[in-house]
């Protein structure tokens, strides 16, 4: 099964336009519409085998074409140069590049300076535990192309508290010596 480009967990519904991104539920797919949208045109394109843009003009992560653009250091694809969207201590997740750069596998491996394969390296799952490396390697700030094929799979944490499912790619969580809080009990 696919997984969701949020948050990593199983995703049975799919982008009905494209077909090439998943979601968990509805308020995932939602909460990536905006983003997603102006790229899924294009990618309906590609799956149409219709003429589209050069990829070098648009963000890959959002589809834009207006403003500035800049080739990531990791995968050499092109990205909205957005850093000056984000503001310090908010954790929001509204710059592509910043995205890119800090919530991928595919930048923290180049960072690292690591010269095998991203999807392949060894030394890029030690210390994570599966459910973020899941997520680092399949989330919607990888390139269509560069998600992971095989992400490893993982049994879902649920709060110490109150028992619900926590994502934690995708929503605020602490961690404990003996498991993890939802952002409700923290």
């Amino acid at each position: 099964m696919a997984v969701c480009a949020i948050c990593a967990h199983p995703a049975p519904l799919q982008c009905s336009a494209c077909h090439s991104v998943a979601y968990c539920g509805q308020e995932h797919q939602q909460l990536a519409w905006d983003k997603h949208k102006r790229l899924c045109k294009i990618l309906q394109k590609i799956e149409r085998g219709e003429p589209t843009p050069d990829p070098r003009s648009y963000c890959g992560l959002c589809g834009k074409t207006k403003g500035p653009l800049r080739v990531t250091e990791c995968c050499k694809k092109t990205v909205c140069d957005d850093y000056e969207n984000y503001v310090m201590f908010t954790y929001a997740r509204n710059s592509c590049s910043r995205n890119h750069d800090r919530y991928t596998t595919c930048s923290q491996h180049h960072q690292e300076g690591h010269r095998t394969d991203w999807k392949s390296c060894i030394k890029c799952d030690d210390g994570f535990e599966a459910e973020l490396r899941a997520w680092y390697a399949t989330n919607s700030y990888n390139f269509i192309g560069d998600i992971h094929p095989n992400p490893p799979t993982f049994s879902p944490k649920s709060c110490n508290e109150c028992g619900r499912v926590v994502k934690q790619g995708a929503e605020p969580n602490a961690w404990l010596p003996g498991g993890i809080l939802c952002k409700s009990c923290m």
